[in-house]
């Protein structure tokens, strides 16, 4: 198979603990804020010691009473806060906790198969210790030497600005999930956490310092930054449930922020939205949602209003499938499924043997349809739906569609491993024989497409695009139509906005990519000049950004919004432009190994955050290489 470099960190992104939280009342007004959620009461108040994952409860397990995934209290809407604990770290555990702040562990609403099916999520809420600054609306301020937001601390009638953070796949269970091990997950290294900026391995490993980190960095300008865990379990890239799950810790957050500082707490909030991989998928979605969802839903407590002033995403999850109809430029075999299906990933960077190889591809479907098979059988949404989660006309979605008998073994195993500890060994075990495809194939013919002159560890595509355009293969037409309902952007099939907009008028969005990323496939051709962006059929990233260009911040017509696209070549030592560097590469001030390099302030991403708080961003469209 091809070979690509894939470092540990695939594997090992967190450590995980299952969790529980107590069970909440059941009245019809608002229960009381309870303590200690998504974590067994008494157990990780200092955040310093964590767990082995536990997988010994399936993903078809019902979640108890009162935890992550349950139904919510009687009396709560979507948004509404319903458990927290504070984390104080110490020893070990606190390295990387930023300066200044306070951090809690949150159990808040959001919504399910539709918006009268109301679940528990979990999340992490850090906050200034002062309390969320304050600033003027539409910008206004202006930004000092020390690169922090001149701001004041709580005057209310004035705007707070939340930071909502969406994070890339670690696995399903609750266990697996960034709220469970915030020393890893929250205020880790990145890519796995969002404090200190990472990139690399050996000799190209860059790595910085925790007071000069994205999470510190949003401290010092007075943000909130709000995470969301996602519903745990069946739930994996469905785009209306995970965008959703955004918007109510943002929700959740700033009833956190009134309750704790009251009326030194901002009246209202300007947000910026960001996520990673399956988090990039998530941000776009909970942008694509906002304007409706935000003012079609409401939580039952008082709550500060959020206005979307930008979206960003880091490798978004996206283009699953190509569609040549709608997207010029590209054929099938050109979506991310194919391209991802048979893809070999090396552990260690340049040791391209078997051992050290995994294969993403049945790692990462095995989630898509084992969450999808089950959660299209758990619930339909209702006939008058505002907010469905899927097509009611395609429930019951069967396994047996897509996956051999060898294959439906392999997904029901995936779904109740995380990506991290012991279970990164399983992970491997499990997905190791698919290397020789045609001894074991995980798939039906149709998807597999295994060519005839195959040899053992061949890369080749997939047959998902083929497959949904010529519809004939029974019980796949209702699996491709969710694969287009899930798609971000404007060549999706759902009922929803195709852009993040907001009174008419697209909202900001920053999309960037590394250009050497096989897991959300970037690869530039040898031949592509240095300062040139790769094509839609070499990069699925390329192929949104043409998409959102075309349909509505750049049209014909005029420029409506403000649309940019950033990208890293690889460099030897300096530039992996992986997955799994993007998150460090983008938020570096630049790509050197000096803690000035190795900074937030200054850096691509703090820069379009800023804008996009300040409401600087002008119309129009740009594409580039920030590593030429």
């Amino acid at each position: 198979m091809r070979h690509r470099p894939l470092t540990l960190a695939v594997l090992l992104p967190v450590a995980a603990l299952a969790v529980l939280v107590p069970a909440c009342s059941g009245t019809k007004k608002p229960p009381p804020v309870a303590k200690a959620p998504c974590a067994t009461p008494g157990e990780l108040p200092s955040g310093t010691t964590v767990a082995e994952a536990s997988t010994s409860t399936t993903a078809t397990t019902t979640p108890p009473a009162g935890t992550a995934g349950a139904p919510a209290p009687d009396g709560t809407g979507p948004g509404d806060l319903v458990g927290l604990t504070e984390l104080r770290p110490t020893g070990d555990g606190a390295e990387g906790f930023p300066t200044g702040a306070r951090m809690w562990r949150i159990l808040y609403v959001s919504t399910g198969v539709d918006e009268n099916d109301l679940r528990l999520v979990c999340g992490t809420v850090t906050v200034p210790r002062a309390g969320p600054a304050s600033f003027t609306p539409a910008g206004g301020t202006t930004a000092p030497s020390d690169g922090a937001t001149t701001a004041t601390a709580g005057s209310r009638g004035t705007t707070g600005r939340i930071y909502a953070w969406a994070h890339g796949t670690q696995g399903l269970q609750e266990g697996c999930l960034p709220a469970s091990d915030p020393s890893k997950g929250i205020w880790g290294p990145m890519p796995a956490g969002i404090q200190t900026i990472s990139w690399g391995a050996l000799l190209g490993k860059h790595q910085g310092e925790p007071e000069d980190g994205l999470l510190q960095g949003a401290v010092d300008r007075g943000w909130m930054v709000a995470t969301t865990d996602y519903q745990p379990g069946d739930t994996y890239i469905i785009g209306r449930l995970a965008g959703a799950n955004v918007l109510d810790a943002a929700r959740a957050a700033t009833q956190l922020a009134s309750r704790t500082f009251r009326s030194n707490a901002p009246a209202d909030y300007d947000m910026v939205v960001n996520g990673h991989s399956q988090g990039g998928h998530a941000s776009l979605w909970a942008g694509q949602l906002a304007e409706p969802y935000l003012a079609g839903t409401a939580p039952a407590r008082p709550t500060a209003p959020l206005r979307l002033v930008g979206v960003s995403a880091m490798a978004p999850a996206s283009n699953f499938i190509a569609q040549p109809d709608l997207q010029p430029g590209m054929a099938l075999g050109d979506g991310l499924a194919d391209r991802e299906m048979h893809q070999s990933e090396e552990i260690v960077p340049g040791v391209a043997i078997p051992d050290l190889e995994l294969q993403v591809g049945p790692v990462l479907l095995s989630y898509i349809f084992g969450s999808w098979s089950r959660y299209s059988a758990a619930g339909t949404p209702g006939r008058d739906a505002k907010f469905p989660s899927y097509p009611a006309a395609a429930r019951d979605l069967r396994l047996d569609a897509v996956a051999t008998p060898e294959g439906r073994s392999t997904v029901q195993s995936m779904m109740g491993l995380c990506l991290s500890g012991s279970d990164a060994a399983k992970v491997k075990q499990l997905t190791d024989p698919y290397r020789d495809a045609e001894t074991n194939r995980m798939l039906v013919p149709a998807l597999w497409n295994l060519p005839d002159d195959y040899r053992a560890g061949q890369y080749f595509r997939g047959g998902v695009d083929r497959t949904c355009a010529e519809g004939d293969v029974p019980g796949m037409p209702e699996w491709c139509r969710w694969i287009r309902w899930n798609l971000p952007g404007p060549v999706a099939e759902n009922p929803y906005p195709k852009w993040p907009e907001r009174e008419g008028r697209p909202v900001p969005v920053l999309l960037a990519q590394g250009l050497a990323d096989t897991i959300i496939h970037c690869v530039a051709p040898d031949d592509l000049a240095p300062d040139e962006v790769p094509a839609a059929a070499d990069c699925m990233s390329t192929a949104l950004y043409d998409a959102l260009h075309d349909a509505a911040y750049c049209p014909k017509d005029g420029d409506r919004g403000s649309l940019t696209y950033l990208t890293f070549r690889p460099q030897p030592l300096v530039s992996p432009a992986t997955h799994l560097s993007l998150p460090g590469q983008l938020s570096a001030r630049a790509l050197g190994k000096s803690a000035e390099d190795l900074s937030f302030t200054g850096s691509p991403l703090e820069t379009w955050v800023q804008s996009a708080f300040d409401g600087t961003l002008r119309a129009g469209c740009e594409a580039r290489v920030l590593n030429p």
